[in-house]
């Protein structure tokens, strides 16, 4: 039990160091490229898919966005850790449950509490523009909170069905990793930005 205590704190460690390298490195790229600034820089009749790449990207760039993205890691790094004890424990450790999920609640309302201050910070003319956007994020996050809550629930039993806590976490990840590939396509269309411009 001590050996998986101890897995569980050196993942929160290696979490920490991320979302402070990564904040420090957001806050330092502000004054060069914030978002509310980017947001008011839209070009009279750039193509609507190339501005809302470009409304992406900037937001990317936000300390807040880059804050709730490190808060999100960090939530996945516990869900693997969990997922990881769910199948190869039997039973399941109830205190190393307890503990992991208790992380992932916090990274999970930490992730929040950043991108809706990010959110308040926009204009309206941005969040119009990322609306479609946003709406996905949003039932994202909606679906990671119901199968969390359903998560804290199967874990507060003494012995904590495995199957259970394996398809509640298995959900969670599945979302974490749709919002990272939304990403991955803004920035995919980012880099091919450039070739488009010169035919253009």
């Amino acid at each position: 039990m001590i050996k998986k205590l101890s897995y569980v704190v050196t993942l929160a460690t290696i979490a920490a160091t991320i979302l402070i390298a990564s904040g420090a490195a957001a806050i330092s790229q502000q004054g060069h490229s914030g978002m509310p600034q980017r947001s008011k820089q839209s070009q009279g009749g750039m193509p609507q898919h190339r501005q809302s790449m470009r409304d992406m990207s900037a937001m990317m760039q936000d300390p807040q966005y880059v804050l709730a993205m490190a808060y999100k890691e960090n939530l996945v790094n516990f869900a693997k850790a969990l997922h990881h004890e769910a199948h190869q424990t039997k039973p399941i450790n109830p205190e190393f449950a307890r503990a992991a999920v208790a992380e992932m609640r916090r990274s999970f309302d930490l992730m929040l509490e950043h991108h809706q201050d990010q959110m308040k910070a926009m204009d309206e003319q941005w969040k119009s523009r990322m609306a479609d956007t946003m709406e996905q994020m949003d039932a994202h996050h909606a679906a990671i909170g119901e199968h969390l809550t359903a998560l804290e629930r199967e874990v507060q039993a003494a012995a904590p069905d495995e199957k259970g806590v394996s398809e509640h976490v298995a959900e969670i990840l599945k979302q974490c990793d749709r919002m990272s590939k939304m990403h991955g396509r803004t920035m995919k269309h980012k880099m091919a930005t450039p070739k488009d411009h010169k035919m253009d």
